[in-house]
C-alpha cells in the first residue's frame, strides 16, 4: 500500500504541478510578507506579535482551503480558481481553529517540557517525558485533520477526535506520513517551497488518508470478522486494484512528453 501511496501522490503532484506551484506561491508569499513587516515593526512588540498571529491564522484558512481542492485531486477529479475560493469560504472558520489548535500545542508544549525538565528533579523529570510524549502523540494524530475534515468529517471537534482514532490504529503509518512530509518539505526548501512544498505534502495527505479508509471501508463489509484479524488479514491488492487502474504506469519520456504517448 505505502509503494502505491508513494506513486499515486508523486503522479497527482506531476499531473497538477501548476495548480500546486501557484498555491505555494500564494502560502509562501503570506507567509514571507508576514515575517518581512513583522520585522520592520519588530519596535513594537505587540503589533509585531499581532501580525505573526494574523499571518498564522491566515496560513490555517489557506491550509484548509488546498485541502479541500488537494482531496478532489486525490479521487481522480480536477479543480479550478472559484473551487479553491468556495473552499475558503466553506471553510476558513475551521482553517481559524485548526490554526490556533497548532499554535496553542506548539506553545503548551514548548513552554512546559522545558520548564519541568528545568526542575532537576524526577518528578519534573518523568513531567516533561510524558509531556515529550504527549507531544509527539498530538503531532501524529493531527496530521491527519486536513484530510479528516476535507474528506470525512464536517465537524471541527468530531474531526478532531478521529485524528487520534486514526492514529492509535494506524501508528507505524501515521509516523512513516510524519517522516515522509518532513523529507518532502525539506527537499522542498532547496527552491523555496514552491515544489512540492506545503501544497504538494497536504496532497499526498489526502492521498493518503484517501487509500487508507479502504481498509474500512473493508472491515465494514465484513463485520463476521474479528477486528483484531481482519487488520491483519486486509487484501490491499484487491481494494487498490480499481486505483491501480486508474493511476497506471508511465515512462520516463511520458512525464515530459505525454502527448507523444
Amino acid at each position: 500500500m505505502i509503494g502505491f501511496f508513494i506513486k499515486k501522490a508523486f503522479y497527482d503532484g506531476w499531473d497538477n504541478l501548476l495548480q500546486i506551484i501557484l498555491l505555494n506561491v500564494v502560502i509562501v508569499v503570506i507567509g514571507a510578507g508576514g515575517i518581512f513587516l513583522a520585522q520592520e515593526v519588530s519596535t513594537y512588540a505587540v503589533l509585531s506579535i499581532g501580525i505573526l498571529v494574523a499571518v498564522f491564522i491566515a496560513e490555517g484558512i489557506i491550509m484548509m482551503a488546498v485541502s479541500g481542492v488537494m482531496a478532489r485531486i486525490a479521487d481522480f477529479k480536477s479543480f479550478n480558481f472559484m473551487d479553491f475560493l468556495t473552499a475558503v469560504r466553506g471553510t476558513w472558520l475551521h482553517g481559524l481553529l485548526y490554526a490556533l489548535v497548532c499554535g496553542g500545542v506548539f506553545l503548551v508544549f514548548t513552554i512546559t517540557m522545558p520548564y519541568y525538565a528545568r526542575l532537576g528533579s524526577l518528578f519534573g523529570f518523568v513531567l516533561a517525558v510524558m509531556i515529550f510524549w504527549i507531544a509527539v502523540i498530538t503531532v501524529l494524530s493531527i496530521q491527519w485533520f486536513l484530510p479528516i475534515r476535507s474528506q470525512l468529517e464536517k465537524n471541527f471537534l468530531k474531526a478532531i477526535k478521529k485524528c487520534f482514532i486514526i492514529f492509535f490504529d494506524n501508528p507505524g503509518f501515521s509516523l512513516f506520513m510524519f517522516f515522509y512530509t518532513v523529507v518532502v518539505l525539506l527537499l522542498s526548501c532547496v527552491i523555496v517551497l514552491i515544489v512540492p512544498g506545503f501544497a504538494g505534502t497536504i496532497l499526498a495527505q489526502n492521498d493518503a488518508f484517501r487509500l487508507r479508509m479502504y481498509k474500512y471501508d473493508w472491515i465494514e463489509k465484513n463485520p463476521g470478522l474479528d477486528f483484531k484479524t481482519a487488520r491483519k488479514s486486509i487484501p490491499w491488492e484487491e481494494l487498490l486494484a480499481e486505483d491501480q487502474e486508474i493511476v497506471g504506469s508511465r515512462t520516463f519520456k511520458s512525464f515530459f512528453f505525454p502527448w507523444k504517448y
